[in-house]
């Protein structure tokens, strides 16, 4: 199959990428003010210092990538809908994750989303067949905050059967989210099988691990559920402005976070995640629309592929305030050149303006645009059939295609998009003029008014409910 892959560096620069990765780690070292993370790191043979620095021995890193698993499942509520890292040729796709704020077409604006938005938010998501797996893109800011994570992981369960990605930070969050995955998947052992949780983890760029995170991070680990550890480093303000100085330092911090996982448990599954945009430095803003921010996603999907760990990417990267010219080739440009770097994971549907804020039709309109992207990158096959000797020769010189057997086989493998409007400019205006926020509007009035996600069977509801009852006395 004559797949599109893109690579970018050299198996020199590869490993001189690592190689100063493990320099800072070794001795400028990173800040962990998890107790419990600085007492394993010390008995694993870090150096920790007083002031919570600790320094990463080479050995300590080559252990943790030795122990880490190659692959795992992402469960799902539905066993077809599993995830299976890593990816099987296309990496899966999941919703843009944690805004504050969502797209009210009423009043073409933004606004706090709330619980009610959640839920219609994960309805849609579990209707359309691009999204793989689902990561919460609204938060529920009508809860109190310290129920907003465990609100929301409840919601997210009873409205979709795909896989959820959540996050916690602090312990007590993170042990509440276990015992819901677990009461999803059916017990403690069905969920380490099939974990019906990710965590992504944060990392505070440069160089800190935050104490509740951790911890989270930690429990997570001891309990099977797979964790995301997500660099952000900005160059220009939490990472140098030379793109390799921030590839050396993001890479050093997920592989902080690998030592971490893997000595609260060896074989915790870990995920590789860069979402490393620089700043503007006019703006202030972080710019996931900046070819900087592509090229960093695919050093870091590489150096991901160097260590076989399985990898996650942030595509549909866009700083559009609204639906437009600017939203759409700032998306397609950042997500083809990801997705052609082949990693496992990528997040990214759904959002606006460096995903301050999500929009149930650009849901869609990001779900049409990973289709083309997938298509392009899928390539052609060279095979005897799909040459077509036999119908080039029958039709012959001067001749055309259209009516042949063959065509009405295979027109269909062809490309189509529904938003993309393809017709002339005549039947376009007599169409209504139509742009594609309004025909995927339509769309989202039509699914949510008729898509009804497989509910949770009662028991496990009130399992759910209860855990929530719970955390308003644990977490406050």
């Amino acid at each position: 199959m004559g797949r599109c892959r893109m690579t970018m560096l050299s198996r020199d620069e590869i490993e001189a990428v690592h190689a100063a990765s493990l320099r800072i780690l070794g001795t400028t070292g990173a800040i962990v003010r998890s107790e419990e993370a600085r007492s394993l790191l010390a008995d694993g043979g870090a150096g920790v210092r007083e002031d919570m620095r600790v320094l990463f021995p080479e050995s300590l890193v080559g252990d943790a990538l030795a122990r880490a698993p190659r692959s795992f499942v992402l469960g799902a509520r539905d066993p077809a809908q599993d995830v299976h890292v890593p990816a099987d040729g296309f990496p899966s796709v999941c919703t843009d994750g944690f805004p504050v704020k969502v797209w009210d077409h009423e009043v073409g604006a933004p606004r706090f989303s709330t619980r009610e938005d959640l839920a219609r938010w994960t309805t849609l998501a579990d209707a359309v067949d691009g999204v793989d797996f689902f990561w919460p893109s609204t938060t529920p800011t009508d809860l109190p905050a310290h129920l907003q994570f465990i609100g929301g992981l409840r919601t997210s369960y009873e409205h979709t059967t795909k896989h959820v990605q959540y996050q916690a930070l602090r312990r007590e969050e993170a042990l509440l989210e276990v015992e819901m995955s677990r009461a999803v998947a059916g017990g403690e052992d069905a969920d380490r099988k099939r974990p019906h949780v990710s965590s992504v983890h944060c990392i505070i760029a440069p160089l800190q691990y935050d104490a509740g995170p951790t911890d989270a991070q930690i429990e997570f680990a001891r309990a099977g559920i797979p964790v995301v550890a997500m660099t952000m480093v900005s160059p220009g303000i939490t990472g140098p402005a030379t793109l390799a100085g921030s590839l050396a330092l993001a890479n050093a911090e997920v592989l902080g976070s690998l030592v971490i996982s893997q000595l609260a448990v060896a074989g915790a599954p870990f995920v590789h995640c860069f979402v490393c945009a620089p700043l503007d430095m006019r703006s202030g803003g972080f710019v996931m629309s900046a070819p900087e921010y592509a090229v960093l996603s695919i050093a870091g999907a590489e150096m991901a592929r160097s260590y076989g760990l399985p990898s996650m990417m942030g595509a549909f990267g866009d700083t559009g305030k609204s639906h437009g010219l600017q939203l759409g080739y700032e998306k397609g440009a950042t997500t083809a050149a990801v997705a052609l770097a082949g990693c496992d994971l990528l997040t990214g549907f759904g959002g606006l303006n460096d995903s301050l804020f999500v929009s149930m039709e650009q849901l869609l309109i990001d779900a049409e645009i990973w289709d083309h992207v997938r298509r392009t990158v899928e390539g052609l096959q060279v095979s005897e059939a799909e040459l077509a000797l036999d119908v080039i020769a029958k039709v012959g010189p001067r001749g055309q295609f259209l009516a042949e057997p063959h065509t009405f086989a295979n027109f269909r493998r062809l490309f189509s998009p529904k938003y993309a409007d393809r017709t002339h400019y005549d039947s376009w205006e007599a169409g209504g003029r139509k742009e594609m926020y309004d025909l995927a509007h339509a769309d989202v009035e039509r699914i949510l008014s008729t898509h009804r996600p497989e509910p949770l069977p009662d028991d496990v509801r009130r399992s759910l409910l209860a855990t929530e009852d719970r955390a308003a006395k644990v977490l406050a």
